[in-house]
Order: C-alpha cells, then sequence, then structure tokens
C-alpha cells in the first residue's frame, strides 16, 4: 500500500490548490512488472547461481551405489500375552524401522563388513528404511560409494536384525513366562482366601432364611406405615369435626402371609395387640343415623306445620309446635352424644397412631440389619467369583506364551537378501530443472520483496497513482557520457527523434495550458533532491520554446550546484547573485545566446555569499523586469528538500515544475516536497518524469493517443 494525494477544487475566494485543498488516501502499490523489467538481473543471478551449484555439486560428488533388500513379517506381529503385552501395527512397524536405524545394529554390520570409520568422520554409507503403504514389507536400501562393501553392509545389518530379534524374543518371552507364573501364584492366593471369607460367612447365616426374613418383614413394615398414614388423616378429619373416611377402621395385617415369621417374638406381641386393639375399635352405630333420621323427622314436621297453617289456620298449626319442641330437644341430644363418640374415637385413634410410632423403629432397624448381612454376602460371592476370573485369565496367558515360545522362528522372514549394488542414477535432466525452477520463484521473490520495501517511483504510473498533480509529461533515457555533459542538450538537427518529440509534447503543454486567465509566463524547474535532471529539462525546454520564435529568459537559480554552469560550459560571469548584492544592475546580467530569442541570466559570482540574498526585494524587481519583455521566464532552482533559495522562488513562479526520476525519487521526499511547495503558496505544481524506460514511453503515449490538446486540456482543469 502507498499514499494518494487528491487536489481538490479551490475555494470560492480563490485560493489556489495550497495544502488544505489536498486529500491524501492509501491506494494499493502497482507496477510490479515494471520494476521486475529494471531488476530482471536479480532473476537472471539467481537463476545462474542455481543452476550452476546444481552442476559443480553433480559433477565434483562421489559417485554413489545402491543395494536393497526386503524383510517380511511372516506370523502375527502382535504377541497373544494379554493386552499388557501387545502392540498397535504401526507402532509395531515403527519400533523395527528405528531398531534397524539404531547405532548398535549398524555398527555391528559395519564391523561385519570389516569397514572401520575413525571417530570424527562421516559415515559414507546411508541406509534408508520405509514401509510400503498397508503392507507388512520393511524395505531396506544402503546407499555407499564401493560397489561390494555398500551391499556386505546391508545384508551384515538384516542378518544383525534377525539375530537381535530372536535373542531378544527368547530373553522377553522366558520374562513373560516367568512374571506370569508369579502372578498365577498370588491370585492363587488371593482366591483361597476369599473362597474362605465366603465359607465362614456362610457357616454363621443362612443366605435363605435371611433373604425370607428380610422381604417379609420389609413388606410388614410397609403395611404399617400405610396404616399409619389412614390413621392420621382420619385423627385430621376428627379433629376438623369431619367424619372420617371409613366407618370402620381398616383390618389389622395378622394373616399368615403377611405376619413376621419365627425368630422376632417382640414383633408377634406387638401385631397380636394391634390386631385386638383394632377389632375392639368403634363399630357403625346407631347414632349418627338416628341423627340423621330426626333431622329429617324435624324438617318434616315444619314443613307440616307452615302448610297446616296455610291450609286450617294458625289454631291447627300451633298444635304441632308441642312436637317439634320436642323432637328439636331429642336433636341436641343426640349431636352431643355423636360430639362425645367422636371425641372417644379420636382419642382411640390417637393412641393406635402412637403404639404404630413407637414400634415401627424397632422393624425398621431390624430391617437394616438383615439388608446388611444380605449386602455382605453379595461382596464376599463378587469377591470369590472376580479372583476367579483373574486366576482363569492369567492361567489361559500362561498357557499361550509357552506355546508360543515353539513358533516365534516363523514371525520374521527374508523376502529379499540384499541385492547387487547398482549405481545410483542422478537424473541430471531433472535436477537442472528444479534447480532453474527454484532459483526463478527465489529470484521473483527476492524482486517482489526489494518492491514493497523500495519506495522509489518505477514508471510514470506511479505519479498519477500516488499524486493528483498535472502530469506534464516525461523524457526518455539517453546515454550521456560523463565527461561530455553538453550531450544532453538539445542541437537543431537532433538525431534522437524520440528524444525531441518528448520535449515538443511539453512545450505543447506548456503552450496550452492556463493558470487562471491566461498561461504561465514564469517557470520554476526543482526537484526533491539533486542528480533529478532538472536543469537539463529547463536548458532544453528553454532553448525549444526560443527556437519556436518566443522570447525566452534562462535564469540559473540554483546558486549552489553550478550544473547549467557544466552544462552550458559558460565562464563565471556577473548573473543573479550580482544583481541581488546589488554590484551589477539587471542589463549587465542578461547575455545573449546563440539562439536569437534566449537570453541567459547566470548564477553569478562569488556564489559562497549568498546567504539571504533571495529575501531580498530586488528578486521581485528583477523578475518583473524580466517579465515585461519575454514571453517565458524559466528558472533553474536548487532542489526544494537540498536548500531553502528554491522555495524562496516559489511565490514570483506562475507554475512549479517538479523534475522526477524512475529508481531514484522516492515518494516520500516528493510528498516533503509538495507539502513545502504548497506552504510557499505555490500556484500550480505540475511533474515530469525523466530518463524514462521505453515501456513507460509507449505506455503513456498510447494511454493518451497521442493527443496534446486533450492531455493538457486535462491539465488545464486539474
Amino acid at each position: 500500500m502507498t499514499e494518494k494525494t487528491i487536489i481538490l477544487p479551490p475555494g470560492a475566494n480563490g485560493n489556489g490548490a495550497d495544502a488544505q485543498y489536498r486529500l491524501t488516501m492509501m491506494v494499493p502499490k502497482r507496477r510490479y512488472l515494471s520494476y521486475l523489467r529494471e531488476r530482471w538481473w536479480v532473476v537472471l543471478l539467481s537463476l545462474a547461481v542455481s543452476i550452476s551449484s546444481i552442476v559443480v555439486y553433480e559433477t565434483v560428488r562421489t559417485q554413489k551405489y545402491i543395494s536393497v533388500a526386503q524383510i517380511y513379517m511372516s506370523g502375527n506381529v502382535q504377541l497373544n500375552v494379554g493386552s499388557l503385552f501387545s502392540e498397535e501395527s504401526l507402532t509395531y512397524f515403527g519400533t523395527q524401522i528405528e531398531l534397524l536405524k539404531s547405532a548398535r545394529l549398524q555398527n555391528a554390520a559395519f564391523q561385519k563388513a570389516g569397514i572401520t570409520i575413525p571417530p570424527g568422520h562421516k559415515n559414507p554409507y546411508n541406509i534408508e528404511v520405509v514401509q510400503p503403504l498397508k503392507t507388512s514389507i520393511l524395505q531396506l536400501q544402503a546407499t555407499g560409494p564401493d560397489l561390494e562393501l555398500t551391499q556386505l553392509v546391508l545384508q551384515s545389518l538384516v542378518n544383525e536384525y534377525l539375530a537381535y530379534k530372536k535373542e531378544t524374543r527368547m530373553t522377553t518371552s522366558q520374562d513373560v513366562l516367568d512374571s506370569l507364573q508369579d502372578g498365577l501364584t498370588k491370585k492363587a492366593a488371593d482366591l483361597q482366601t476369599e473362597q474362605e471369607n465366603w465359607a465362614g460367612f456362610q457357616r454363621s447365616n443362612n443366605l435363605a432364611v435371611l433373604l425370607e426374613e428380610s422381604k417379609s418383614d420389609g413388606l410388614y413394615l410397609s403395611e404399617l406405615n400405610l396404616n399409619l398414614a389412614k390413621l392420621e388423616l382420619d385423627a385430621d378429619l376428627l379433629a376438623a369435626g369431619l367424619p372420617p373416611l371409613s366407618t370402620a377402621t381398616v383390618a389389622s395385617p395378622t394373616n399368615s402371609a403377611n405376619s413376621p415369621t419365627n425368630g422376632t417374638p417382640a414383633t408377634d406381641s406387638l401385631g397380636t395387640q394391634l390386631a385386638t386393639d383394632l377389632e375392639g375399635a368403634d363399630k357403625p352405630t346407631s347414632s349418627e343415623s338416628m341423627l340423621v333420621s330426626a333431622k329429617v323427622e324435624l324438617a318434616v314436621l315444619r314443613a307440616q306445620r307452615e302448610q297446616a297453617f296455610n291450609t286450617h289456620g294458625e289454631a291447627y298449626a300451633n298444635r304441632m309446635n308441642d312436637a317439634i319442641t320436642n323432637l328439636q330437644q331429642r336433636v341436641e341430644v343426640l349431636e352431643q352424644q355423636n360430639w362425645q363418640q367422636q371425641q372417644a374415637s379420636l382419642d382411640q385413634i390417637k393412641k393406635r397412631i402412637a403404639a404404630m410410632e413407637a414400634s415401627i423403629p424397632g422393624l425398621e432397624k431390624k430391617v437394616l440389619a438383615l439388608d446388611e448381612l444380605l449386602a455382605k454376602g453379595d461382596q464376599l460371592k463378587n469377591n470369590v467369583t472376580r479372583e476367579q476370573n483373574y486366576y482363569d485369565h492369567m492361567l489361559g496367558t500362561l498357557q499361550n506364551v509357552d506355546l508360543g515360545k515353539n513358533l516365534q522362528q516363523e514371525v520374521l522372514s527374508v523376502l529379499q537378501p540384499a541385492t547387487a549394488a547398482q549405481l545410483e542414477k542422478r537424473h541430471l535432466p531433472l535436477r537442472i530443472a528444479l534447480a532453474g525452477f527454484g532459483g526463478l520463484c527465489f529470484g521473483l521473490g527476492l524482486v517482489f520483496v526489494w518492491y514493497l520495501l523500495d519506495d522509489r517511483f518505477v514508471s510514470f504510473h506511479d505519479i498519477k497513482d500516488q499524486f493528483g498533480e498535472t502530469f506534464l509529461g516525461l523524457v526518455p533515457q539517453i546515454k550521456v557520457p560523463k565527461t561530455k555533459p553538453q550531450a544532453a542538450l538539445l542541437n537543431s538537427n537532433d538525431p534522437r527523434p524520440g528524444y525531441m518529440e518528448s520535449y515538443r509534447h511539453l512545450r505543447s503543454a506548456l503552450l496550452l495550458s492556463s493558470i487562471g486567465e491566461g498561461r504561465p509566463q514564469t517557470l520554476l524547474f526543482t526537484s526533491a533532491s539533486p542528480a533529478e535532471g532538472k536543469t537539463t529539462i529547463a536548458v532544453n525546454l528553454a532553448r525549444l520554446l526560443a527556437r519556436s520564435s518566443l522570447r525566452v529568459v534562462l535564469v540559473d537559480a540554483d546558486g549552489q550546484g553550478g550544473g547549467m554552469s557544466r552544462l552550458l560550459g559558460d565562464k563565471e560571469q556577473p548573473g543573479l547573485l550580482d544583481y541581488l548584492r546589488g554590484e551589477a544592475s539587471a542589463e549587465t546580467i542578461v547575455h545573449p545566446t546563440e539562439f536569437e530569442n534566449l537570453l541567459l541570466v547566470p548564477g553569478g559570482t562569488h556564489k559562497d555569499q549568498s546567504e539571504g540574498l533571495f529575501l531580498r526585494p530586488k528578486l521581485a524587481e528583477l523578475i518583473q523586469e524580466l517579465r515585461k519583455n519575454a514571453d517565458f521566464v524559466v528558472l533553474d532552482g536548487a532542489p526544494i528538500l537540498a536548500s531553502d533559495a528554491a522555495a524562496l522562488l516559489v511565490p514570483y513562479a506562475d507554475s512549479v515544475i517538479l523534475v522526477t526520476r524512475p529508481f531514484y525519487t522516492r515518494s516520500r521526499l516528493v510528498r516533503q516536497t509538495l507539502d513545502m511547495l504548497y506552504q510557499r503558496q505555490a500556484k500550480h505544481v505540475s511533474i515530469i518524469l525523466n530518463r524514462a524506460r521505453p515501456d513507460d514511453l509507449a505506455g503513456h503515449y498510447a494511454m493518451n493517443g497521442m493527443s496534446r490538446t486533450h492531455r493538457n486540456g486535462t491539465a488545464a482543469r486539474a
């Protein structure tokens, strides 16, 4: 990502595009292909290094020979000795592979082959062991510098592996057998102990009797709790003045099926007493029925009295009052008797409840004791069963191990002994192709990382993508000897048509552009840093404008640089600095040139004494005087970040032309330069790309359709 600056329209007060009219945003960084064209040598160097490295390596390295062998697992890879001694298939084969690659077996194989490797020296023989997918085969491959020893080393390793496995199996089987025998003896003792505990419990307890007693007492306890709940409900109803749920009490559980068995005399006495009490409980009496009948009869008499009063008169009705009064008294007597009976029944029920509540805890305690005895018996019986299962399992395991000892010789077999060593195939063309591909990818990646970290301009697209200022045009790159900088200047019959045409485009852009009400007259050429080519472009453009019958004054305002003096080869003569110091007049510092319409104002003498001269009012007077008799005043200023003199010239310029250079000018420096120009109230800023590549020239002119009018019209609107 990089930054892009957009120039906003000027305000209503007519202010130009100063700093507050510039909007900066982030845009994707592009033009990697242009950067790659410039850094093609990095990719080529990476490609050459990678290919040459693999060629040199394959040429100088020692030839190697290869021998292969195969081992087949012909039996079950899991010893049938129980889960504690078993191996999963993947773990088993992985263990065998690491065993074959172990230093112990390989050193033994080297000794058998008669090979001695001095301490500190690298082992020249490499042994690889792999397992083909979903097979019981181990494939071995030995690589070494000697034809015969390579095969011998591999065969010795196979023999050492088989011998080691045989020895290990015998030792392991005997150890397992001894361990199982010790465990079997211990389990036999544990089984005998548990059997004795179980027999002792059976001698002191009859499980059948205990089970029957627990069942009977449990049922009896359940019925007592049920009868207790019913009596408590009847007591609550009687206490509330309501009749109980039934007039007869629930029968006592005294039948033979629900009564306790032998051995419980306390429980038998309690059951007999409760049965007697329940049989003598209140039975349904006639008091309640007599009370109901009396109330019904009273209601009938009252109804008859009302009817007699309506039919026979009051005298006849009064004769029935005595009978009603007697009947009312009888009802009251019956109600009193009924209440007394209910109270007696309530007291008797409470006594029964108390007797049941007193008997239940003892019965519960007995039931719990019986359950504990039964649970203990079950535990002893389960212990005997568990120890018996352990004993039987270990006995079976011991028998399997003893049988497996006679079959161990069939677990491993050599499917293919070590083959005669063959010369290793190098596949040189494939290796070179892979090395070239890797080098190409590395070079492209290196250039891409370089491109991401480099914020220098690559092409004119970078300028347009990142900045909203007018892109005036570009100048192609030409070869100029360092000893002859004058070769960069345009001549009347210049043999470089592309170079000449680029300046003609710049001239058209200047003539057809407009700022405010007219085209710019005073042009300030500057750059972000030195060596960007601003002086060359300023001089060539001034010459081309003069050849177009336009009056041009070229001013060397870069007092410290001296680039124009080297380019034009002029001797030191009075110029701009002398005028600003007051040592020369305006007429004496303007010098003619070989071009009729081009005048030159050199930098002047004593350039080391230029401090503060551009701040004097005489500078504005000089520029105003030069504008009177010229169509264009071209100022060749210093780099804006290298000297403050160029910034002091900005207010006097109608247009500031910033010269940039691909793969040299950095975006952040251009951004600082533009900020400084707008802070100095630059009226208009344009950008030129100097030393452009051929692909930039073709892309730029193709994009603009070679139409100067259209391009500069857009620049004017910006």
